[in-house]
C-alpha cells in the first residue's frame, strides 16, 4: 500500500508542478502582452505627435504666406497674365471698332497695367508691383 501511495503522491506533485509552470507561463505571457500593448500605444502616440507637428508646420507655412504675400515669381506671373489680358482687350477693341483705344478698355486692368498708344499700330503695356516692373511693346 505504501507503494500505491508513493506514485500517487509523486504524480500529484508532478501535476502540481506542471500547474505552477503553466500558471507562471500564463502570467509571463500576460505581462509580455501588456508590455507589448504599452509599447504599441507609445508608438501610436509618438506617430500622432509627429503627424500633428508636421501638420502644424505646414499650416503655419501657409499662414505665413498670407502674411508675407506671394513670392516674386508668383507676382511676375500674375503681372504677365494681366498684361496678356490687357493686350487681348486692346486688340479686341481695335478689331471691333477699327481704332486703337485711348485708354485700356477694361478699367479693372487699367488700375494695374499702364497703356500708351504710340501711333502706327504700336503701343506699350507696362505694369509695376513692388520691385517687379514689366514692359512689353506691341
Amino acid at each position: 500500500m505504501n507503494n500505491d501511495l508513493q506514485p500517487n503522491a509523486l504524480q500529484s506533485q508532478i501535476l502540481a508542478a506542471q500547474g505552477e509552470i503553466n500558471d507562471a507561463q500564463t502570467t509571463a505571457a500576460q505581462k509580455s502582452a501588456r508590455r507589448a500593448r504599452r509599447g504599441i500605444s507609445s508608438q501610436i502616440i509618438a506617430v500622432i505627435a509627429v503627424v500633428s507637428f508636421v501638420g502644424l508646420l505646414i499650416w503655419q507655412r501657409d499662414q505665413l504666406r498670407w502674411l508675407v504675400g506671394p513670392s516674386p515669381q508668383t507676382m511676375r506671373a500674375d503681372l504677365e497674365t494681366l498684361m496678356a489680358q490687357a493686350a487681348q482687350d486692346v486688340n479686341a477693341y481695335h478689331d471691333r471698332t477699327g481704332n486703337w483705344p485711348e485708354r485700356l478698355p477694361n478699367p479693372a486692368l487699367a488700375a494695374v497695367v499702364n497703356y500708351q498708344y504710340h501711333g502706327n499700330a504700336h503701343y506699350t503695356l507696362s505694369a509695376k508691383h513692388g520691385s517687379i516692373t514689366l514692359e512689353q511693346h506691341y
